[in-house]
Parts: C-alpha cells; structure tokens; sequence
C-alpha cells in the first residue's frame, strides 16, 4: 500500500538525517515509527499485569539495597494494596 504524509521541513530534515545515520531508507524508519506507535496503543485485554509493565520493571532506583531479595514480595503487595483501592 502506498500512503502519502505530508510532514513540515524540520521533520523531513531529522528523518533523513536518522535514516542515514541508521543506514536505512526513510520510508523504513517511517515504517518502523508505526510499528512502534501501533505496539504501544495496542489494547491490553488478555495481556496479564506483568505483560504491561514488564518494560519498566526495575528501571528505577529505590535507593534500598536489599531489593534483590524482596522486590517480588514488594511489587505484589503494592499492586494488591492499588487493587484494593480501586486503582488498578
């Protein structure tokens, strides 16, 4: 399928500058941007907790060192108590 966008000078100057750093065509980057877009927005039914959040799981620093140990003890409590307030 062919789609024609129509995008303002700045934006056609960083897609050609990302595309050729990347060594890929533009309509390839355009392609992969979508992808992406529509990955993020897809619906959740049927995915589990885990499956939404699993990305961003142990990115942030808590600043307690015996999180290894008690992180899963940690989340699960913490989601139970949102669960329990109507919140998740």
């Amino acid at each position: 399928m062919t789609l024609s966008v129509r995008i303002n000078d700045k934006t056609k100057r960083r897609l050609s500058q990302y595309a050729r750093k990347q060594g890929l065509s533009q309509s390839e980057v355009v392609r992969m941007a979508i992808d992406a877009l529509l990955h993020r927005a897809a619906p959740t039914t049927g995915t589990t907790l885990y499956e939404r959040i699993k990305d961003v799981v142990g990115t942030v620093h808590s600043g307690r060192g015996d999180l290894s140990q008690k992180t899963g003890d940690d989340l699960y409590e913490i989601l139970l108590e949102k669960k329990r307030q109507g919140r998740l």
